[in-house]
């Protein structure tokens, strides 16, 4: 234990305590009671420098209070130290048994004098020093600072070691008990002075937040006027922050979002007293579901971001987005944010009893911060077991930080997204009744006008003027706008450099993404760009077609075949006279020798009104011409069906209307009967032709219910009896009970059609027979024309058959019978009253209904046709 060079009296000691108490308890700004502190113990002391030293979050610290006697030493108020100059193990000491140290440089000796126990944490005896050699590192440290004596008492607060008080001497120097007394009670005194400046502060805060509120809340609780751009204001100006937002989803269909913003997202000068969307380039988004741009808070990304975000608190909506580089941002909303330079947001979703009326957005950019550091961390040291050799002060920048949102502005953000929903809501029911007043003012004022209609028609009359020059008014403020953007639109061609790499990577995106062949000339004909789409069509690849002679690579023909020469192309029409060729039907010849037709439009490409290459866009049109083949193929079928039975109309019309059979009843009589038949076989025809269109298609709706198989082919039969009797015909039938989901009609139309087929092409005494069975889904193979049989017995189906006794059908027949206009023996056709749409109005119906339909046949010995009908399960 150490003794005292110089007795202090006693009454001294007790007015420095007096003075602390009374500087405590009449000052309350912490940095003035902390100055006046360190003054006080320094002379006390009589010592060269006493400073109060305060740690940061990361163990760090900061001189925030010091006293220097005449410059013995150096000022270090204000700067910082790294973490690593107070080992851990000593700052657990600190703040568990609130440990002090006494070092002697001269006599390389440390005294630690805990307050409590290490091992039991009791108090310990305030006067027990005990004494050990001192680290040599620590030596160095302070002599390389010029201190030959510390003395280092801790600062408590709340449990928490909040700093130091240090005293430190340029000369070897004992420390007493009596003076370590009062330097802890001093310590003691601090602890007390911080709890008090605390909740000072955090009173001080909270009626800031309160009047805050208040003046936000009397701001927009105005039935008749609501201020929310003040508001919205005065909520950044609150929270510190560079800009906000706010943003009102439209409660109706037919109504627009309301967009009130301050800051970098507020509005342009001729734009601030309008309210609504779009108020800012950065506003809008371009959407990937619609061709015009958006507001970002309606763009889908926006709520998937937001719903990827962790909220403050579980169940409350709200999002403390501290550095949106660390965000998963989608690239559309990130560029949105980044032009802005915003860097931290605070978004909470308006809400007032469950219903969702926007969302407050609030944002703070990017910040450089300053530190002064007492010396230079020495990184390659982490645990700093090398000896300080320099103090020397440098500052340290960290520029583009993020700024972190702090649980009392949350708090208060969230406390003034209430009083916005609530007002947004008031204001919103405030113009609901305003408008049903309204209205019912305008009823009144209606019923008087029709009292005075001539002061109505004056009134009306002076409406318009004022309209039309309301209207001519914003023709002129247009036109003083365009003139504006056209005064802007010069000075960003300065800015169109900047974007022709970018442009020109989006050009090579959209080419490579065409599904048209597209590829360039220059003035010599020679292909200086290409698309993969037009290599691919043209079997080579896109290198290998750069810099070639297109010419000569397609070998470009006429649609006769026969090869146009250079100079009668009319693509190098295109590159000499700069004429626009739209070509519908040459040949360009593949790689590999193989020609396709193609229809290509060749457009010049000018710089400077001059003609430096073309532009040709060419596709394959080959399946375009077999479609047109087969429509002429089908028009050519049908127009041959109408014409006869229209030629044996018109023929014997003609007869009987030149009066040639008027003496022959029996002939006449003939010819308005053949007349009778054709005009029937006509609308068959066409009703076929119509009917066979409007399945394929589907415009012919399938009206599926649950019937019985049994009840289908009893009705059929029925239906085609008279027919049969009449051709001497015996029909059987073998029904089968069993439930089908199906158009009941166009089953029975499938069934008639096949039996009056059977019927036609029989002699008079054979049979016709209708039978059904279950299989187990029997598909057909298309090559064999045989049935393969499947073990599912979810996927069952029914086989229905009708067989005939006839004369057959070729084996070349079999198939194609199911054909439009495809028929056995056309003539036989005809006279039996065909049309030769038949079996293939049958086939759509059962493909419809997902089955399958074929015939067998033996010539001379008949026919059997089959179809399947899936079961209802």
């Amino acid at each position: 234990m150490t003794k005292d060079k110089k007795q202090k009296p006693i009454d001294s000691l007790e007015a420095l305590l007096h003075r602390m108490m009374n500087r405590i308890r009449q000052s309350l700004e912490l940095p003035a009671i902390l100055s006046g502190t360190v003054a006080e113990v320094r002379i006390f002391l009589e010592t060269d420098r006493v400073k109060v030293y305060r740690f940061d979050a990361d163990a760090s610290g900061e001189v925030v209070a010091e006293s220097v006697n005449c410059d013995r030493l150096p000022s270090l108020l204000g700067q910082h130290f790294p973490a690593e100059d107070i080992p851990f193990v000593a700052r657990e000491l600190f703040l568990k048994v609130r440990q002090r140290s006494i070092v002697n440089v001269a006599a390389q000796q440390i005294g630690l004098s805990p307050l409590d126990c290490p091992e039991t944490t009791e108090p310990l005896d305030e006067n027990d020093i005990r004494f050990r050699v001192v680290d040599p590192c620590h030596v160095e440290y302070l002599t390389s600072m010029g201190v030959q004596s510390s003395l280092v008492v801790p600062i408590l607060h709340r449990d928490q070691l909040w700093g130091l008080l240090v005293s430190h001497h340029s000369s070897p120097r004992e420390v007493s008990e009596r003076e370590l007394q009062v330097v802890q009670l001093v310590a003691d005194q601090l602890s007390i002075a911080i709890a008090q400046n605390t909740l000072l502060e955090q009173t001080r805060a909270q009626a800031d937040q309160e009047a805050t509120i208040n003046r936000v809340a009397k701001l927009l609780h105005s039935m008749t006027e609501m201020q929310l751009q003040q508001a919205l204001e005065l909520t950044v100006s609150a929270l510190q922050a560079a800009g906000g937002r706010i943003y009102i989803a439209p409660q109706n269909p037919d109504e627009a979002a309301q967009v009130f913003s301050c800051g970098d997202w507020g509005m342009r000068g001729e734009e601030a007293g309008e309210q609504g969307a779009g108020s800012r380039g950065e506003d809008l988004l371009p959407c990937p579901l619609s061709p015009a741009p958006i507001l970002f808070e309606e763009h889908p990304s926006w709520q998937e971001w937001l719903n990827m975000e962790a909220t403050v608190e579980e169940g409350k909506l709200v999002w403390a987005i501290t550095d949106l580089y660390q965000a998963t941002l989608q690239s559309d909303l990130a560029q949105a944010f980044f032009d802005a330079g915003i860097r931290s947001l605070l978004v909470i979703c308006l809400q007032y009893r469950q219903q969702i009326l926007g969302y407050l957005s609030i944002f703070r950019h990017e910040i450089d911060t300053e530190t002064l550091w007492a010396r230079r961390v020495n990184r390659n040291d982490p645990r700093n077991q090398c000896p300080v050799q320099s103090f020397e002060v440098w500052r340290e920048l960290k520029r583009s930080q993020a700024q972190e949102w702090k649980t009392a502005e949350i708090e208060l953000a969230q406390a003034l997204s209430s009083h916005f929903a609530m007002a947004i809501h008031q204001y919103e029911l405030y113009q609901q009744v305003h408008a049903l007043n309204a209205d019912l003012q305008q009823d009144i004022e209606e019923r008087k006008q029709a009292e005075k209609k001539i002061s109505a028609l004056n009134a009306e009359l002076e409406e318009r003027v004022q309209e039309r020059t309301a209207e001519l008014q914003r023709a002129n403020e247009r036109l003083l706008r365009e003139m504006s953007k056209r005064e802007r639109a010069l000075r960003a061609r300065q800015q169109t450099q900047a974007s022709l790499e970018r442009l020109s990577r989006q050009s090579e995106l959209i080419l490579n993404s065409a599904g048209e062949g597209i590829y360039g000339l220059n003035s010599q004909g020679k292909i200086t760009f290409v698309n993969p789409a037009a290599a691919r069509m043209l079997l080579s690849g896109v290198t290998e077609l750069k810099n070639q002679l297109m010419h000569k690579i397609v070998n470009h023909s006429q649609p006769d075949g026969t090869r146009y020469r250079w100079e009668e192309n009319p693509i190098r029409a295109t590159l000499e006279s700069g004429a626009v060729q739209h070509i519908s039907d040459d040949i360009f010849y593949r790689r590999d020798g193989s020609k396709f037709p193609v229809e290509y439009v060749s457009t010049p490409i000018r710089e400077q009104g001059n003609i430096v290459g073309a532009v040709v866009i060419f596709k394959d049109i080959t399946e375009r011409q077999i479609v047109e083949q087969m429509k002429d193929e089908f028009v050519s079928v049908v127009s041959h069906e109408l014409r006869t039975p229209l030629t044996s109309i018109r023929s014997a019309l003609g007869l009987l209307a030149r009066g040639s059979l008027n003496d022959q009843p029996e002939k006449s009589q003939r010819m308005l009967e053949i007349a009778f038949d054709n005009t029937n076989r006509l609308v068959r025809l066409i009703n076929d032709i119509l009917d066979i269109e409007r399945i394929n298609s589907g415009k012919a709706t399938m009206y599926k219910q649950t019937c019985n198989a049994a009840d289908l082919m009893s009705q059929a039969v029925d239906e085609m009896r008279a027919m049969a009797e009449k051709s001497e015909i015996k029909l059987e039938l073998t029904t089968l009970s069993v439930q089908l989901w199906a158009d009941s009609d166009r089953i029975i139309q499938t069934l008639t059609n096949l039996l009056s087929n059977a019927i036609k092409f029989s002699s008079p005494g054979f049979t016709v027979s209708l039978s059904a069975e279950v299989e187990t889904r029997k598909e057909i193979d298309t090559d064999t024309k045989g049935i393969s049989s499947s073990s599912d017995p979810c996927h069952s189906n029914i086989l229905f058959q009708v067989k005939d006794q006839g004369r057959g059908i070729p084996e070349d027949k079999l198939e194609t019978i199911f054909d439009r206009f495809q028929q056995v023996d056309a003539s036989n056709s005809r006279h039996q009253g065909g049309t030769g749409l038949g079996l293939a109005i049958c086939r759509s119906i059962i493909q419809q209904h997902g089955g399958q339909i074929w015939a067998e046949s033996t010539l001379g010995k008949g026919s059997t046709f089959y179809f399947t009908l899936p079961i209802s399960h």
